[in-house]
């Protein structure tokens, strides 16, 4: 009866996640098809280039937003609610001020940045007409990532849900008129990519002048322990999610420097495909952590362990059948984004078939960090989390480029990740062997975190 209801809660928890994920997945790559078949090769290649200038933006959005509501609900559980609308305040003020720093450092600097991120002769006037107007609305990014968050824990998640789809299925319209029919550059692309945030933030204005939730704007009191609490509470996470763009900018550059304009169109494909794998992952990952830190906190190992191993199977099975598709289909879905280009279409199937294989492993790793994020051993997932970023991949890359001349560079991403996973795997099985011998040593103290 225990194990069943254990089931349950884990299948009520993670299925709306992962539909939440999946819906923000096909909406990106419902993007990627408007722009390949709207602007052409140039056009997804240039978007590529500029991905991890925004992820970036959003990873710190993140760091801010998710340790934040963290600190935040924690306050408002205690009932000290001015404590919690304190912290708000101070996340506001601090996202406001980084968005307008990388907004004006990323407008006055585009062209610079593009080359950074390994643009060409060729794809430098797209990827600077992108950022020219992408950058603008970095502000408005940081904006948008922390009222999510905080309006969500403010009892208003149904708000949050309809600001975030709202505003992608309004991105989306308006990317069909101004790109496939009025045939606008792609310089519309970046514009009604900061429409849709602008809608979203609407969605929240009307949460504050109506005065929804306890959540209320004044101006801040800065205290030095609460930023130190915000940001430690969720600097994993903030490597989690900046680990996307350092490996799609580690690969645009090797890509950019063995097969061109081209081999970063291809790889482009890829990342749209593959972000719907990634995003599922993720959307199981987020579903468990609810019912992992409960257990946690309740001393109830046999449960947390039942919802551990219930997310690693999950998180294996699931990307197991996506790459199978991937790899059986590869030709069909490179040719939604543009077709009409077999040396492009032949490049992107055989780099699908042998990167998606990675996220096999992906899953268990992000099963793994969030063990040690819930059992609040935040040493072992920061450093899982940091291999992630600048690690394993990029000494593969090298590798592959310098010593086997570029041969093998698809699977460099695999072999990565299979470090990654095999690290998170010994990690965790030192941190249960330690449980085990507390537990043996002093049965009252069986639960208690590091």
């Amino acid at each position: 009866m225990q194990t069943r209801q254990i089931h349950q809660q884990f299948v009520k928890y993670v299925i709306p996640a992962v539909v939440g994920m999946v819906v923000q997945a096909l909406y990106v790559i419902l993007d990627g098809i408007i722009v390949g078949h709207g602007i052409g090769e140039i056009g997804l290649a240039s978007v590529n280039i500029a991905f991890p200038c925004t992820m970036v933006v959003i990873s710190l959005a993140m760091l801010i937003a998710i340790g934040g509501a963290n600190v935040y609900s924690f306050y408002k559980g205690q009932g000290e609610a001015a404590k919690a609308n304190h912290i708000f305040n101070q996340c506001l003020t601090m996202s406001a001020a980084i968005g307008a720093i990388m907004a004006l450092c990323s407008f006055f600097f585009r062209e610079r940045l593009a080359v950074f991120f390994g643009a060409n002769d060729a794809l430098l006037p797209s990827t600077v007409a992108y950022l020219t107007w992408l950058t603008p609305f970095f502000f408005f990014q940081m904006l948008v990532c922390l009222f999510a968050a905080f309006v969500r824990n403010d009892a208003s998640p149904k708000l949050a849900m309809l600001a975030s789809v709202t505003g992608a299925v309004i991105n989306a319209a308006l990317d069909v008129i101004f790109i496939l029919i009025l045939g606008f550059g792609i310089e519309a692309a970046a514009i009604t990519n900061g429409i849709g945030m602008l809608i979203e933030l609407t969605f929240y204005a009307v949460h504050f002048t109506r005065k929804q939730g306890t959540l209320r704007i004044h101006a801040p009191h800065f205290d030095i322990a609460d930023i130190r609490r915000i940001l430690r509470n969720r600097f994993a996470t903030f490597l989690m999610e900046f680990s996307l763009p350092a490996v799609t900018f580690s690969f645009n550059l090797a890509i950019m420097h063995t097969l061109g304009t081209l081999g970063v169109t291809a790889y482009s494909i890829v990342g749209y495909v593959c972000s719907i794998i990634n995003m599922t992952l993720v959307g199981v990952t987020q579903g468990a952590q609810p019912l992992m830190s409960l257990y946690h906190g309740s001393g109830d190992t046999k449960s947390f362990d039942r919802v551990y191993r219930l997310g690693v199977c999950t998180n294996v099975i699931v990307p197991t059948v996506l790459v199978s598709l991937c790899i059986i289909f590869s030709s069909g879905m490179v040719s939604l984004f543009r077709a009409g280009n077999p040396e492009l279409t032949s490049l992107t199937t055989q780099m699908l078939r042998l990167y998606s294989i990675a996220h096999i492993a992906i899953g268990t790793t992000l099963m793994n960090i969030l063990y040690f994020q819930t059992t609040e051993r935040n040493a072992c997932s920061t450093l899982i989390s940091l291999l992630r970023c600048i690690g394993f991949v990029q000494g593969f890359l090298l590798l592959s480029l310098f010593v086997f001349d570029g041969k093998g560079l698809y699977l460099t991403f695999l072999a990565g990740e299979v470090c990654h996973l095999l690290i998170s795997i010994i990690l965790v099985n030192r941190a249960k062997q330690l449980e085990s011998k507390t537990a043996q040593q002093s049965p009252e103290t069986v639960d208690a975190p590091e």
